[in-house]
């Protein structure tokens, strides 16, 4: 990488990190270039050369997220479907989990905004298209049965999990709560699927999980808190 390109990856970096502070603290509305620019120590022009706009730049910011699970994917790379399952669902749970004012707002974003739906599509078919690679690895390893069509399967996880991250999102359950209800619920629509040891394995964790999965309700958290 040249010197031009270090400079450039470390201002997207910078700018990712401050976009991701005031869109916690200001709501994504509340989010002006010019006072990104000042908070990360460029000029306005610089942003719009790096990103282009506000949804660009959250675009961006998705694309990051996307590349910590992939990553999280490869070390996993050599595990059972249940561990490379399971290794996604916790790089994306430890990055919505990392900022979580700013992830709620995210969320809420992603609910009620138009401007979104690019994104979210986006979004939701690169997961789907990522589990279903490993549920199709899965089945030539013969650790999952042959009749399952791992888009579809892959399709209905993902529901699952957005489904478990509105419940989180608007303070119905707790960081705790989430990261149980995500492995929970994956474990379930899995576990009529996998075979032989990959099964028995699935099975102990879900039994972990479940306790979690359905403890009582958590107080609710205001929108961004």
């Amino acid at each position: 990488m040249s010197l031009f390109d270090e400079h450039k990856a470390e201002r997207r970096s910078r700018i990712l990190a401050a976009a991701r502070r005031l869109i916690a603290e200001r709501g994504y509305d509340g989010l002006t270039m010019r006072d990104l620019a000042r908070a990360s120590h460029v000029s306005v022009p610089t942003l719009y050369n790096l990103f282009g706009g506000k949804s660009a730049l959250l675009f961006a910011e998705l694309e990051e997220t996307f590349r910590t699970v992939a990553a999280s994917l490869q070390t996993a790379g050599e595990g059972s479907v249940v561990e490379r399952a399971f290794a996604v669902c916790e790089a994306g749970n430890r990055d919505l989990l990392a900022v979580p004012r700013y992830s709620r707002e995210l969320v809420h974003l992603f609910l009620v905004s138009e401007d979104t739906q690019t994104i979210r599509r986006t979004i939701a078919e690169r997961y789907i298209a990522m589990m279903a690679g490993i549920l199709r690895d899965g089945q030539a390893a013969g650790e999952l049965v042959a009749w399952a069509d791992p888009v579809a399967v892959a399709t209905r996880m993902f529901a699952h999990y957005v489904h478990a991250m509105i419940e989180w999102a608007k303070g119905e359950i707790d960081d705790e709560q989430f990261g149980a209800a995500t492995f929970y619920g994956m474990s379930l629509m899995l576990l009529g699927l996998v075979r032989g040891r990959v099964a028995r394995d699935l099975a102990r964790r879900a039994q972990e999980f479940q306790p979690r999965a359905v403890a009582r309700p958590a107080r609710r958290v205001r929108k961004g808190g």
